[in-house]
């Protein structure tokens, strides 16, 4: 008979993505991991089955905490451009404040492990493509021509911010970043009303 697991899972996950966000896939030590979960190797396995399956779980994690929302603003504003400019100020607020202090945990982990693991691949170009799906359909309610193209450059944007977010950006810089990055979407939005 299978024991009844004693611990939070959604709180355990939180704890073990600030681990795996510091160090990667690779550099998470498995006992510092525990630690930060207050668990013991053993609930871990019998949780997750492996390390690999715990990071998968943080990944999924992320994606729904971190992303998710930001995502859920550029679907909802009936200005798409707005949206767009509200994902990137949250994306922004998230570098600033610490959120993102070590750049994008779905980025950083894409990055390390894409060629070596079908299924983070997978995860991400899922999560990837239905961001890009977020933009195409913002521009295309501004009659944005080439929405297409253009979503596909917003979502090497964002993926480029991800990476600078591991750098000492300040709130000025970053600001006048993704200002100069929508500016002539701005325009074109503007034109097509």
């Amino acid at each position: 008979m299978a024991r009844h697991r004693e611990f939070d899972i959604d709180q355990a996950l939180d704890r073990a993505m600030d681990v795996f966000w510091r160090y990667g896939y690779a550099g998470a030590p498995i006992q510092e991991i525990c630690d930060a979960m207050q668990l013991k190797p053993g609930s871990v396995y019998a949780a997750f089955g492996n390390k690999h399956g715990l990071f998968l779980a943080v990944v999924r994690r992320y994606i729904e905490q971190m992303n998710h929302p930001g995502m859920e603003m550029i679907r909802t504003n009936p200005n798409g451009v707005d949206g767009i400019r509200d994902y990137f100020d949250f994306i922004a607020d998230g570098i600033i404040n610490g959120n993102r202090v070590w750049g994008c945990l779905g980025t950083n982990a894409f990055i390390e492990l894409k060629e070596s693991d079908a299924e983070l691949s997978a995860i991400m170009t899922d999560h990837l493509s239905s961001l890009e799906a977020a933009f195409y359909e913002a521009l295309s309610r501004d009659g944005i021509e080439n929405a297409r193209d253009q979503a596909k450059y917003l979502l090497c944007f964002a993926q480029g911010l991800n990476v600078v977010a591991k750098t000492a950006l300040d709130q000025s810089a970053l600001a006048a970043t993704i200002e100069a990055a929508l500016a002539p979407l701005q325009k074109r939005s503007a034109s097509a009303a």
